[in-house]
């Protein structure tokens, strides 16, 4: 029998703490969480079937941290609230957008959250295809942005201790490049991404997409 101090909730936080320490998603393991609840790795078998099972429960317990929008609010700024949320709730948990994309909704709290968004749209005067290719979209470029920042953050680490040489190498080259060629658009990228933080470079991008949304829903 497992051990009586053990419980699915004790796994599932373990789960997310280990996984905060994993370079990737890639690199977790269920023997890995053992280690850190310092258990044998059978003892976890008795509360998951397996590591796909354990990933779904540890975006469930990621999911139920985001709060709803105020539904006072207009359509356009519960979306905004809705997904600032989203953001800050999967940038607290190192890997969770792709945990999101590893486990497939089909628990009561991520399919309620899915089923809010969508309602706000239809609410605004949207079909059921648009809203859900709008909130697919939205989506999309959140957790591909929270995914890619992680890499680049990981990239710069290395950087800065020159621990990759060649990429070291490939970073400089592409400034020199930028620069020799007057590719000023690259340049003020460059530029603009060390002066805005990512929360500022996704609202940026959110508000881009909302204002599209706006556009199509108005009439001509």
């Amino acid at each position: 029998m497992p051990k009586a101090k053990i419980s699915r909730s004790h796994i599932i936080q373990a789960s997310l703490k280990t996984l905060s320490t994993c370079q990737s998603l890639e690199h977790f393991s269920m023997r890995k969480v053992a280690t850190t609840l310092d258990i044998d790795a059978s003892t976890i078998y008795w509360y998951f079937a397996n590591k796909q099972a354990l990933l779904q429960a540890m975006a469930d317990e990621i999911t139920a941290e985001i709060a709803f929008p105020n539904a006072k609010l207009n359509w356009q700024e519960q979306l905004r609230q809705v997904f600032n949320n989203i953001f800050d709730v999967y940038t607290a948990h190192p890997h969770s957008a792709e945990l999101m994309i590893e486990t497939v909704p089909t628990s009561k709290v991520r399919l309620t959250l899915i089923n809010h968004i969508i309602e706000i749209l239809v609410k605004a005067g949207f079909s059921e295809t648009q809203a859900f290719s709008a909130m697919s979209t939205i989506d999309f470029f959140l957790t591909g942005l929270i995914i890619d920042l992680s890499k680049e953050k990981q990239l710069q680490s290395g950087l800065a201790n020159k621990q990759d040489s060649y990429a070291h190498t490939q970073f400089q080259q592409a400034k020199k490049v930028s620069t020799d060629e007057k590719l000023e658009h690259i340049q003020n990228s460059l530029n603009n991404q060390n002066i805005h933080s990512p929360k500022f470079q996704f609202e940026g991008g959110l508000k881009l997409i909302l204002n599209g949304l706006m556009a199509d829903l108005s009439p001509e």
